[in-house]
């Protein structure tokens, strides 16, 4: 008999995670945490336990209540893959869960980041993720590199030496609030919402040892970042951004190799670099130069599809929100944007 819980000890649940091949940092309590702490959504997570009180299913769900978006029941926001973890017996009854978790909270409809294979759910594949198998032997990883695409990546890599720029590990205050002040410098030139700065303090503090920041500098200045999260045997290539005026000294790719190159070090067997919208063709071909198998990614939804505004770019209104948006003062365009960023999630 199945039981379903919807509170459960952290090391029962740590205990679980270990066990289940599916599991990733999304399913973790740290994230559950940040989430929370940096959004204030508010949790329904479904644990299902066997006859003996173990754990055996889990369905991390959050609500994110937006005068935007909608109202929905999500597995999980700001995660680019997660759903349903478990024994596939007890799916159907922590997915029918949720399902009553909408109606009885009036929620318009319910998302998981991962395909779902019940009638009452449409699938959307709107994503990609792409992935670079990794090796101990970080030089067969440069050798490799070195073929694919004819090399260019290895060659934007020793550009990047050659010009002076440098690469440190860090999880310092100071470093992480430069990458943020880049980040928002970024998203505003994309006519999109930044990430509010308590989401990144938010990530280090809540996630620990699972994230750290590679920063790219050039006379000790920071021109280019990249947010790591750890897990298992994967690296995820989280988030990224860069000067605009130090492109030409390759700093993405300096930052991205020597993660990559860590991440060969200390026994990661998978580098994932995240989720990409099929319609952002100069990132697409950033990730995919590395040699990455590209991977899709589907997202389902009851009832019916749901696309986002962004995901329509080619639409009047999108085009005349980023055209506004470009345009707003940095100190009005941060203030917004921590005010619309989680709706978004």
């Amino acid at each position: 008999m199945t039981q379903i819980s919807t509170e459960v000890q952290r090391e029962e649940w740590l205990t679980f995670l270990e066990n289940n091949k599916d599991a990733s940092v999304y399913h973790t309590p740290g994230w559950k945490r940040f989430l929370e702490e940096t959004f204030n959504y508010e949790a329904h997570y479904l644990y299902a336990k066997n006859d003996s009180g173990r754990i055996v299913g889990l369905l991390p769900l959050l609500h994110v209540d937006s005068f935007i978006t909608g109202s929905r029941l999500c597995s999980l926001p700001f995660s680019h893959r997660c759903g349903y973890i478990g024994e596939p017996a007890v799916f159907e009854e922590l997915i029918n869960s949720g399902i009553n978790l909408c109606l009885s909270h009036g929620i318009q409809y319910f998302e998981i980041r991962d395909k779902v294979d019940v009638s009452e759910f449409k699938n959307d594949n709107s994503f990609s993720t792409y992935i670079l198998k990794l090796n101990e032997n970080t030089q067969q990883v440069w050798n490799y590199l070195r073929k694919a695409n004819k090399g260019s990546v290895a060659r934007a890599i020793n550009k990047s030496k050659k010009a002076g720029v440098h690469v440190e590990v860090t999880r310092d205050l100071r470093d992480i609030q430069e990458f943020y002040k880049l980040n928002c410098l970024n998203k505003r030139e994309l006519g999109v919402p930044c990430h509010p700065w308590n989401f990144f303090k938010n990530l280090f503090t809540y996630l620990g040892d699972y994230v750290s920041l590679y920063a790219a500098k050039y006379n000790n200045r920071m021109i280019a970042g990249g947010v790591m999260l750890y897990y298992k045997d994967t690296v995820l290539y989280g988030y990224g951004a860069s000067d605009p005026n130090y492109l030409q000294m390759r700093p993405n790719n300096a930052y991205v190799w020597k993660s990559i190159e860590d991440a060969c070090k200390a026994g990661f067997r998978y580098y994932d670099f995240g989720r990409t919208s099929k319609r952002d063709d100069g990132l697409r071909d950033f990730k995919k130069r590395w040699g990455t198998v590209e991977y899709q990614l589907y997202y389902s939804y009851h009832p019916g599809c749901r696309r986002s505004l962004s995901e329509n770019r080619e639409g009047i209104k999108y085009k005349l929100l980023t055209k506004l948006v470009r345009r707003i003062p940095m100190p009005f365009y941060i203030k917004l944007s921590d005010v619309v960023f989680k709706h978004f999630g």
